[in-house]
């Protein structure tokens, strides 16, 4: 195969949707965390999100933007860290924040320069997904069955 050949190949592959999908779902949870173990009420934290994302959320950089007037301490270091060009996924799981319930916030995921995925807490009530990217929009609704998708007006009113 020629080098042209291959080129005409390889580029329809590389196109992905540019259309971010949303899904939202509840943030308290009603089942065990580790199969195997009771039910029990639990909190959805950032973390656990973090590492749902597996190896896919491991190249991401992370902008935290907390809409709290005044956050928990380990979330104001959070945003203080994450401000510029951000934080890797890695060294913001190393921080007290992602294992703590917050209010309200945006977690924006980013793949060089663009904007790839935004985890947002909503009220303490509901984490909500905008994304392009269709194997994340599965493992979320695999992980959580309530999710559920967002229109754009749902999106824009829990910001």
């Amino acid at each position: 195969m020629q080098l042209s050949e291959i080129k005409q190949v390889a580029e329809p592959m590389k196109e992905t949707p540019s259309t971010m999908q949303m899904v939202t779902f509840a943030a308290w949870r009603d089942d065990a965390l580790h199969s195997g173990r009771p039910a029990d009420r639990r909190y959805v934290t950032l973390a656990e999100l973090l590492v749902r994302l597996g190896s896919y959320g491991l190249g991401l950089t992370w902008k935290a933007q907390m809409c709290d007037e005044q956050p928990h301490p380990a979330f104001a270091r959070m945003t203080k860290a994450s401000a510029g060009t951000g934080i890797p996924t890695l060294e913001l799981l190393a921080m007290d924040a992602p294992y703590l319930q917050a209010v309200d916030g945006d977690f924006e995921g980013y793949a060089g320069n663009e904007l790839v995925l935004t985890l947002r807490e909503f009220d303490s009530s509901s984490w909500d997904v905008r994304t392009a990217d269709a194997w994340v929009l599965s493992e979320i609704q695999r992980r959580y069955p309530d999710a559920r998708p967002m229109t754009s007006d749902e999106w824009d009113s829990t910001n």
